[in-house]
């Protein structure tokens, strides 16, 4: 997320963006699962200012990760629930969680996050 797109925040994860964090990390790369246990550590220092549903996480107290490239762990597409395509990416930097992007198949800002019944593979959908 570019710097102008960012809105300092500093809150827990919601109950649905936590679920949908553990069902990218159980579905995601064979390096995903070393994640898991940060599920329950990161939290929310960011949000996209654009509308759409992607955050920036921090680990404990630490700051948010932003040098380096990142590791993308978890790739795939879906609908969110106000039928908007998207794409759904979870970065790691630094050794930690660091982004869940979210961003839309078209035209349409999504601006909710998808249920993970609704995501799949990348070789799995018809994008």
């Amino acid at each position: 997320m570019g710097e102008q797109y960012h809105r300092p925040v500093n809150r827990p994860l919601k109950a649905e963006e936590a679920t949908l964090l553990r069902w990218l990390i159980a579905h995601g790369t064979g390096e995903a699962v070393r994640y898991a246990d940060q599920v329950d550590r990161v939290h929310v220092v960011s949000e996209c200012t654009c509308g759409c549903p992607t955050i920036d996480l921090a680990l404990d107290d630490q700051p948010r990760p932003t040098e380096g490239g990142s590791l993308i762990i978890s790739d795939v597409v879906g609908t969110t629930s106000d039928g908007v395509g998207v794409g759904v990416i979870l970065h790691v930097r630094g050794e930690a969680l660091s982004e869940l992007e979210v961003y839309a198949h078209g035209a349409k800002t999504p601006s909710s996050l998808p249920r993970p019944k609704e995501l799949k593979a990348w070789e799995d959908a018809a994008v």
